[in-house]
């Protein structure tokens, strides 16, 4: 069974899993970084119009590097209770209890807290404002 948290407790949470979904996010643009640029390698011809091999094995070991990291940053927000729902887009939730019924408490990278909530079936387009007086 998932844990469920407070506010409080997702909102005291905050910092530290911030602090990892910066981390996580700046690999993972990273990583598509290197994607787009392995994937240019691959697409060069020469002036006779035949391709031409390219070492990118550097380049794959540096995205096998991050994709391990980015694996290892995902563990530890997810031992915290918390779920990664976005990488890019850094987006979290916390499980927590409304009026009887499990709902997401949900936050994105460059919010100031967790002042957003949602259905579990909804996802980040059926997000609602926290009213801190309803949360009590």
């Amino acid at each position: 069974m998932p844990r469920l948290f407070t506010l409080s407790q997702a909102r005291r949470s905050l910092p530290e899993i911030a602090a990892v979904v910066t981390v996580m996010r700046k690999r993972a643009l990273r990583l598509d970084e290197l994607n787009a640029l392995a994937s240019s390698m691959r697409r060069t011809t020469g002036a006779d119009g035949d391709p031409v091999i390219t070492d990118d094995s550097a380049i794959r070991d540096e995205m096998n590097k991050l994709e391990g990291q980015i694996a290892e940053l995902i563990e530890h927000i997810q031992r915290q209770g918390v779920e990664v729902k976005d990488i890019r887009r850094g987006l979290v939730d916390w499980r927590a209890e409304r009026d009887g019924r499990e709902v997401y408490l949900c936050w994105q990278y460059g919010e100031h807290t967790v002042s957003w909530w949602h259905e579990l079936a909804d996802g980040f387009g059926g997000r609602q404002p926290i009213v801190v007086s309803e949360w009590a």
